[in-house]
């Protein structure tokens, strides 16, 4: 049984749904009254490509971050910034560079440079939806730390079952019990919420329920 958090009309409070059909469109029924609605299935919000500057050692690198447009970054803010398709750094955002200003936070599509410096680990995206909303997360980790699809994991104090892994070569992994490296992961789509019988079940997890 998986179960997402979304606002019951009933209840008038946000409540766990039990997902009954889960195709071009989600059929859930809320576990506290009963009621049975038809839920359009979350959009992917916009995308932007962010300019980059990496520091690494005595080296500089030109590269991309790809975020969603309304999505705010900080100073201090772990993400991933890209080079090309086969490297990518985990790195650190020292100042943000918004038209003639510097700033300590900004939304994405309001920054021209993101000035960073490569940090040893590996920064994972996580794509969470939350009824109709996105949440965009970032996971730090090792660079061989296995996500499973299917598995459920917690990121910031929010609970989420993965539902299907893009790699950067362009590849989608949906299956069940599949693993991917950390290291080869473009973004992580999880939802809200996850199957009961599953909480104990899995062992294999970054933030244990």
């Amino acid at each position: 049984m998986d179960i997402i958090d979304v606002e019951c009309p009933v209840c008038e409070i946000i409540t766990e749904h039990e997902i009954l059909r889960n195709e071009n469109n989600l059929v859930v029924k809320c576990m506290e009254c009963g009621r049975v609605q038809t839920l359009q299935k979350p959009k992917e919000p916009a995308l932007t490509s962010v300019k980059a500057i990496v520091s690494k050692e005595n080296q500089s690198f030109v590269c991309r971050s790809e975020m969603y447009c309304t999505e705010r970054v900080a100073v201090g803010d772990h993400i991933v910034a890209e080079c090309d398709d086969e490297n990518a750094f985990g790195v650190e955002i020292m100042s943000i560079e918004c038209g003639p200003k510097r700033v300590t936070a900004a939304q994405a599509d309001e920054i021209d440079t993101l000035w960073t410096r490569s940090i040893d680990e590996v920064v994972v995206r996580f794509s969470v939806h939350k009824g109709h909303k996105t949440i965009p997360l970032y996971l730090v980790c090792e660079g061989n730390t296995r996500f499973y699809v299917g598995e459920q994991y917690e990121i910031n104090g929010i609970k989420c079952k993965i539902h299907h892994i893009k790699l950067r070569n362009g590849s989608i992994c949906k299956r069940i019990g599949k693993y991917e490296p950390a290291l080869t992961i473009k973004r992580v789509y999880a939802y809200v919420g996850a199957s009961k019988t599953d909480k104990n079940k899995y062992n294999r997890r970054v933030g244990v329920w």
